[in-house]
């Protein structure tokens, strides 16, 4: 028995004679098969049966419109790399500081703190109205 990983799907294969080029093809077959039922698959089983390979699917859990397309997700990852900027983990940051490396310019007081917090929100509702266009 072994696994493999394709995209997102596991694929478990229960017997060792099933070669894992003829595994990665049974298990990118019955993705694609789903994907064109319009289903998503979170597991695929391989086992030798009586009339060769059986391929046993389990579909992903969960309402579909909960999952995120590639543009929200990168949508998604700018929101979360312009928060890391904005207010870094792990490292000394100062709220009331704010340095352009472009220009040297440097910024100092509660005006970085406000124009943060207007920037981040101006960019949360940017988001929100573009993954609310990918759902029409």
């Amino acid at each position: 028995m072994y696994k493999l990983i394709i995209g997102n799907v596991r694929v478990t294969v229960n017997d060792d004679s099933i070669k894992r080029e003829q595994a990665a093809a049974y298990g990118k077959q019955a993705i694609a098969a789903a994907s064109q039922q319009g289903k998503l698959l979170s597991h695929v089983e391989l086992s030798t049966g009586p009339d060769g390979i059986e391929v046993a699917c389990t579909e992903k859990a969960g309402c579909r419109m909960i999952r995120k397309s590639i543009t929200q997700s990168m949508l998604d990852g700018v929101l979360d790399a312009a928060k890391e900027k904005f207010y870094p983990t792990g490292t000394f940051s100062q709220k009331d500081l704010w340095f352009d490396s472009e220009t040297g310019q440097e910024w100092r007081g509660q005006e970085c703190e406000l124009a943060r917090q207007d920037v981040l929100k101006r960019l949360e509702e940017w988001v929100s109205s573009q993954n609310s266009q990918t759902h029409t």
